[in-house]
C-alpha cells in the first residue's frame, strides 16, 4: 500500500497545550510491560514507535508494579528496576520522548495488589458472595468502593505527577471484577462498601450473587454510577494537578477509551470497532476517543499476533469513524514478534499525515441506527435486541446506506443540542421501552419532518402501552409471538388472491423471533399481510396458511412519517441472511433515508461518510476477506461507482490513499466517479455543490 509518499509532520510539542493536546488527533503505541522490561532501551523503543507512526507512548507506570522508584508502602517495585544503571523506567522513557515531541501516558491498574498490601489492607479487597477473595497468578483483586481506588490511587497520581511531566494517565482494567483472567465468574462483590453503597442505591435492596439474581441489573446500574463518579474524581484531581495532562478512561474522563480486540470462545461482530466510534462520536464528539487495537488474538495467547488484515480493520474502522488509533503490544517493541505490525503501521502512517482532515472530520449520513444500552444487558429481550439491530447494521452496510450508531439512552442529550435534526431516518431496533426523555426527543424529532422505523417492540412498555404519541400504535395486544410459535410463519408484501387453491403471489418472506399485534389509529396505512403458522411437516401436511388482519407493517404519514414493522426483521436477515429480506427492509424504508450518495460496489465493502468542512468524505473499506473468526487477505475490487444525485463538482475528487485520478462525469443531473481498484481502503474527499 503506497501511503507514505510525504514527509511525516512534526507533533506540537509536549509543552503546547492550548486547549489540550487531545482536542486534535493523536496516535498511540501501547507497550504493556512484563516486570522483566524493566531494563528496556527505551531509545529503541521509541526508533519503531517513531517509524510505526504513532506519537504517543503508553507505558506501564504504577499499580501491580511499579516501573519507577516508588516511595509508597502500597506500591510494589519491579524487582529488575534493580539492574536498570538509573533505577528508573519511567524517568528514562519521559525524558526520552518528549526530546523527540512524543507524549508519555501512565499506564496504571489498581485493580490488583501483592500478597503482602492485601495482609495489611483487607478491607480493600474484593469479597465474593462466599466470603472469599479474588486471588489470580498471587495478586489480589481490590473493589472499586473501597479505599485504595478511592483515595490512594490519588496519592500515587500525585507521587508521579510530582516527578515526572507526563501528558496523562490509562487505567487499565478500572471496574468490578466479577471474572479473573481465565474467565472465571467469582459473582458480585460483597464487601462492606459495596454493601453499604448499593444499599443506599437501592433503598434497601440485598447485594445480587451474580446474573441470575432478581437486582442484577439494578447492580449493573449502581457499578456503572461508581465507575463515572471515580472516574469523575480521578480526571478533576488530574485537571487541578496538572490541567495540561489527560485521563484515558469511560465516560467522565477528557478520553474515553475503547479496546478493540478478538476472543476465542466469542462470536465475532465484524463492525463492532465502527459501532463502538460511531455510537459515541455522533452522540460526544466534544470528548475524544481512543480506540486501543490488540495486537494479539487473546489474553490467554499474548505472544500469538491477531491476522494482519483483521488487526487492519479496528484502525481503518476506528479512523472512518473519527477515532485515534492505537496499537497495543506485549513487552517491548520486538521482543515478541508481531507481523501484522507492519501490515497496519500505513495505516497509522496515512492518519498522521491526514491529521488536518481528521481534525476536521464529522459524521455525515442521513440515516442513524439505534443501539440498545448496554445498562440494560441483564434485562429480558436485550440479547434479541442485540441481534435486530445487527441484522438491520449488516443490511444498511451490505446496501452502501451511509448510517450512524446512536446510542438510546444518548438520544435526549442529542436532541438538547439539535443533533437530531441532520438526520432525516431514524430506526429503532426492537427497543423496548425507550423511557420518557428519549421519546419525547423522537416524536419531536417527527413532528418537525423527521422519519421513524419502529421494528417488533421499540418504543413499547412491558404492559403493551405505547410511549410515542407519533406511533400508529394505540397499544399492544397481549404478549408478542415468538419462538417456535412463529415457525412456518410469513408475510406476504401485497395483497394476497383469494387462497383456496393455496397460491400465494410474491414476495413470501419468513418471520423470525417475534411478531407483535397492536390495535391501530384509525387512518393508518396497512401494508402487506401475515400469513399466521401452519404445518410445517411432514410435506404432505404442509399447507394451510390463509392470510388474517395482521399487517406486515403500518405506514402512519404526517409532516413525518413513522413505519411500525410488527416483527424482527432485522433477527430474521441476521438469522436466515436472505436478500430477500435484506430487499424487504429497503422496499419500506427506501423513500424516507434522504439519501443522496449512492454506490455501486460489492456489498463486502463497507462505505462510510463524513464532512471535512467543504469536503464531503467517503470511506471505502475491503472487507472481502470476512471469515467466521477473522478476516484474511483481501481481494481487490474493481468497476466500484460512486453517484451523487444533483450535484455539481467545485473540483475533481481526490483519492488520498492510492493517489490515483477518478473518472467523473455527469448524467442526469447526477455526478457520476469511477473509481480506479480498491485494495485494503480508499479515502475519497469530494467538494460538491447542490
Amino acid at each position: 500500500m503506497p501511503l507514505d509518499r510525504e514527509a511525516t509532520p512534526a507533533v506540537e510539542a509536549p509543552g503546547d497545550r492550548s486547549g489540550g493536546w487531545w482536542r486534535r488527533p493523536f496516535s498511540v503505541f501501547q507497550t504493556n510491560l512484563q516486570e522483566i522490561d524493566a531494563v528496556m532501551d527505551v531509545e529503541k523503543a521509541l526508533d519503531f514507535i517513531e517509524d510505526y507512526g504513532a506519537d504517543t507512548w503508553l507505558i506501564n507506570t504504577g499499580g501491580i508494579a511499579s516501573f519507577y522508584p516508588t516511595e509508597l508502602p502500597f506500591q510494589t517495585r519491579s524487582p529488575f528496576l534493580a539492574d536498570r544503571p538509573s533505577g528508573d523506567l519511567i524517568g528514562d522513557a519521559v525524558a526520552a520522548a518528549h526530546r523527540r515531541g512524543i507524549r508519555v501516558l501512565s499506564r496504571l491498574d489498581f485493580s490488583k495488589v501483592s500478597a503482602r498490601i492485601a495482609r495489611e489492607h483487607p478491607d480493600w479487597l474484593f469479597v465474593s458472595p462466599t466470603g472469599k477473595p479474588q486471588v489470580y497468578n498471587t495478586l489480589f483483586s481490590t473493589c472499586p468502593s473501597a479505599d485504595y481506588y478511592q483515595h490512594r490511587s490519588l496519592e500515587i497520581l500525585d507521587e508521579i505527577i510530582g516527578r515526572y511531566p507526563v501528558d496523562g494517565f490509562f487505567f487499565n482494567w478500572f471496574g468490578f471484577s466479577e471474572r479473573d483472567y481465565s474467565r472465571v465468574y467469582h459473582g458480585v462483590c460483597h464487601c462492606k462498601k459495596c454493601q453499604e453503597g448499593f444499599s443506599a442505591f437501592s433503598s434497601g435492596q440485598e447485594l445480587p450473587d451474580g446474573p441470575g439474581s432478581p437486582t442484577y441489573p439494578e447492580w449493573l446500574r449502581f457499578s456503572s454510577q461508581v465507575i463515572r463518579t471515580l472516574t469523575s474524581k480521578i480526571a478533576a484531581h488530574i485537571t487541578m494537578r496538572r490541567p495540561d495532562a489527560a485521563l484515558v478512561l469511560g465516560r467522565g474522563a477528557p478520553i474515553v477509551y475503547h479496546e478493540a480486540n478478538n476472543a476465542f470462545g466469542r462470536e465475532l461482530w465484524h463492525h463492532n470497532t465502527a459501532e463502538w466510534v460511531s455510537a459515541h462520536v455522533t452522540a460526544m464528539p466534544e470528548i475524544a476517543l481512543m480506540v486501543n487495537s490488540v495486537s494479539f488474538v487473546d489474553m490467554p495467547y499474548r505472544m500469538a499476533g491477531e491476522q494482519p488484515e483483521h488487526f487492519a480493520q479496528y484502525l481503518l474502522q476506528a479512523i472512518a469513524r473519527g477515532g485515534n488509533p492505537s496499537t497495543y503490544i506485549m513487552g517491548a517493541p520486538g521482543r515478541i514478534p508481531y507481523a501484522n505490525l507492519a501490515y497496519s503501521s500505513p495505516i497509522t502512517k496515512f492518519h498522521r499525515r491526514h491529521r488536518d482532515l481528521y481534525a476536521r472530520l464529522k459524521p455525515a449520513a442521513s440515516i442513524a441506527l439505534v443501539r440498545p444500552d448496554r445498562l440494560r444487558s441483564a434485562s429480558p429481550g436485550y440479547t434479541e435486541a442485540v441481534e435486530e439491530f445487527r441484522g438491520l447494521y449488516t443490511a444498511l452496510q451490505e446496501k452502501h446506506l451511509p448510517f450512524d450508531v446512536l446510542a438510546v439512552e444518548l438520544i435526549g442529550k442529542m436532541a438538547e443540542e439539535g443533533a437530531l435534526e441532520r438526520y432525516a431516518l431514524i430506526i429503532l431496533p426492537d427497543l423496548g421501552g425507550l423511557g420518557r426523555q428519549a421519546a419525547e426527543a423522537l416524536d419531536t424529532f417527527v413532528r418537525r419532518g423527521g422519519n421513524l422505523v419502529l421494528t417488533g417492540n421499540s418504543g413499547v412498555t412491558e404492559d403493551g402501552g405505547i410511549e410515542l404519541a407519533t406511533s400508529p400504535a394505540l397499544m399492544r395486544v397481549g404478549a408478542p409471538t415468538c419462538g417456535d410459535e412463529l415457525w412456518s410463519t410469513y408475510v406476504a408484501g401485497s395483497e394476497q388472491p383469494e387462497i383456496g387453491n393455496y397460491r400465494y403471489a410474491p414476495p413470501i418472506v419468513p418471520v423470525y423471533g417475534s411478531y407483535a399485534r397492536f390495535v391501530w389509529k384509525p387512518g393508518v396505512e396497512k401494508i402487506g399481510r401475515l400469513l399466521p403458522q401452519a404445518p410445517f411437516g411432514p410435506p404432505e401436511k404442509c399447507y394451510g396458511h390463509a392470510a388474517g388482519d395482521d399487517p406486515d407493517l403500518v405506514r402512519l404519514a404526517g409532516r413525518g412519517t413513522v413505519v411500525q414493522i410488527p416483527w424482527t426483521i432485522g433477527r430474521t436477515y441476521r438469522e436466515f441472511g436472505t436478500t430477500q429480506v435484506r430487499d424487504h427492509v429497503f422496499d419500506a424504508i427506501g423513500p424516507l433515508t434522504g439519501q443522496r450518495l449512492f454506490a455501486e460496489l460489492p456489498e463486502q465493502v463497507e462505505l462510510i461518510l463524513g464532512r471535512d468542512g467543504e469536503h464531503l468524505v467517503v470511506h471505502l473499506i475491503n472487507q472481502s476477506g470476512a471469515r467466521r473468526k477473522s478476516f484474511g487477505p483481501h481481494l481487490p475490487v474493481t468497476g466500484g461507482r460512486l453517484r451523487l444525485k444533483d450535484t455539481r463538482l467545485s473540483r475533481e475528487p481526490e483519492l488520498l490513499v492510492s493517489g490515483e485520478a477518478a473518472t467523473v462525469r455527469e448524467a442526469d443531473g447526477d455526478l457520476l466517479i469511477e473509481l480506479p481498484p480498491l485494495e485494503l481502503f480508499e479515502v475519497i474527499r469530494v467538494t460538491a455543490a447542490g
